[in-house]
């Protein structure tokens, strides 16, 4: 008969999990992320996205970042890391989300966007205009955001970045 099951080895190092930080703004969130990263990973070891209308950055001397304005930027800093780990990203372990608030706001237009893109000409389509209308409706807009970013962040892990 054969036998089923895994025994898990828990992995140290803060490399290894998704880590969120939940706070009232101004609190120093961005802050304790910055200097933990600095700390274990040093500078070349994690990259902070500043989304959106996001700003934490700007009071962090020396924080490795990349400003992520809208979907286009942040698909594109994505592939780039992915596509030049070894090469130009060789140290690169972690990327903070600053804030997840804003990767949702800017992730918003393009699952509209896109659903728009994969049902024109349907009959009796009507293109979406708010996120609400996208994907049928009924909270499936949000999912597929959800979706949607959890998709870039497995393709990060793949290549070693968390």
């Amino acid at each position: 008969m054969a036998k089923y099951g895994k025994k898990n080895k828990v992995k140290e190092g803060l490399e290894n999990y998704s880590i969120c930080l939940l706070g009232e703004s101004g609190i120093g969130k961005t802050t304790t992320i910055f200097e933990t990263c600095e700390k274990l990973f040093g500078s070349d070891g994690y990259m902070i996205f500043n989304a959106g209308k996001e700003q934490g950055i700007d009071c962090l001397q020396g924080a490795s970042y990349e400003d992520i304005e809208n979907w286009k930027k942040f698909e594109a800093v994505i592939a780039d890391i992915i596509k030049n780990k070894a090469t130009d990203y060789p140290d690169l372990k972690v990327i903070v989300f600053d804030t997840l608030d804003q990767i949702i706001e800017i992730t918003e237009p393009e699952v509209i966007r896109k659903w728009n893109s994969e049902n024109l000409g349907k009959k009796d389509f009507v293109p979406a205009k708010t996120l609400n209308a996208a994907c049928g409706g009924f909270g499936r807009g949000e999912d597929k955001v959800i979706e949607t970013i959890l998709n870039k962040v497995w393709e990060l892990q793949k290549v070693g970045v968390r």
